[in-house]
């Protein structure tokens, strides 16, 4: 057998953001309870910490070396053209999130676009038109924001694999990078196994989270009105990732470690259920890994 990709455990504080927007618990408070369940890093969703002057950020990020944990960064969508968004503007917004990602002691900034697919099916030429725009805000970020943090575009539920492959080979910068969400391409009907297949070489980390599909009756439950795709935490639903955290494993050749974050979008104020569901799937995750098969050794023919 081949080499096995090396894969780091982390949380996005997005599984707490319900409770941290109500002020049920402190960031300080979810990093120890992050660190208590035996995961690796933190991954701040940077509107959890815009409240944070610097001396603020440096406080949060000496606890997590205390604590043991590694640090990244979830910014925000670089914007739309569709909604009067400028290249200009999208360059100032990532410029923000890198010197956050730098005062916070992040590899990278994860971006994403301003749009989903799903309402956008008919309109390919709108599509395309904000195909354009990302690729000219990461071409121009990468060109002139300083700094040695990379920027990372999150497939997030909006462009197909190939469309993504076509960002990234159009900026032709190595700082950019893909945020591979294992779960969102069933956000706009695509399988996600040919998808992460096709984007797991470009993407140095990623989300990981599970869906459920909840059928919609009619009142005397005859027939269904259709069905809701519900995210829930990995190993609660249905998602085949057994096989899509296999392709993780079997992507091998890397210097550094793939980082796989949690992401707990099923989450409600005055609920404080996420340490059994982490700790859950924390253990779910470590097995998928284990088990998951190494790369296949390269023939001597090929080698």
């Amino acid at each position: 057998m081949g080499p096995r990709m090396d894969i780091v455990l982390g949380v996005d504080t997005l599984s707490y953001h319900c409770r941290l927007a109500t002020g049920e618990i402190s960031l300080e408070d979810v990093l120890r309870e992050i660190a208590e369940l035996g995961y690796s890093f933190v991954q701040f969703n940077a509107v959890h910490v815009r409240d944070r002057d610097e001396a603020g950020l440096e406080a949060l990020r000496g606890l997590a070396a205390e604590l043991g944990l590694d640090i990244t960064l979830s910014g925000d969508v670089v914007g739309r053209v569709g909604n009067g968004d400028t290249v200009e503007r999208g360059v100032e917004r990532i410029r923000g999130w890198v010197a956050l990602a730098e005062t916070i002691g992040s590899p990278f900034a994860r971006v994403s676009s301003g749009f989903y697919r799903a309402e956008l099916f008919s309109q390919p030429g709108l599509i395309a038109a904000e195909q354009r725009y990302v690729t000219e805000t990461l071409r121009r970020a990468a060109d002139e924001v300083p700094g040695d943090v990379q920027i990372l575009l999150e497939n997030h539920s909006d462009f197909t694999a190939d469309e993504y492959a076509e960002i990234i080979d159009g900026v032709g910068s190595d700082r950019i990078g893909v945020f591979l969400d294992l779960i969102n391409p069933i956000s706009s009907l695509q399988d996600p196994l040919p998808v992460i297949t096709r984007l797991a070489p470009l993407a140095p980390s990623g989300h990981v989270k599970d869906f459920r599909l909840v059928s919609r009756y009619v009142e005397d439950r005859f027939h269904r009105r259709g069905f809701d795709v519900q995210w829930c935490y990995p190993g609660e639903g249905v998602a085949d990732l057994a096989s899509l955290v296999g392709v993780l494993v079997g992507s091998a050749g890397r210097a550094e470690p793939y980082r796989l974050s949690v992401e707990g979008l099923d989450n409600h104020p005055g609920v404080a259920d996420q340490r059994e569901r982490l700790a859950a799937s924390l253990a779910f995750l470590q097995k998928l890994i284990t088990d998951a098969p190494a790369a296949a050794a390269p023939s001597k023919e090929t080698r």
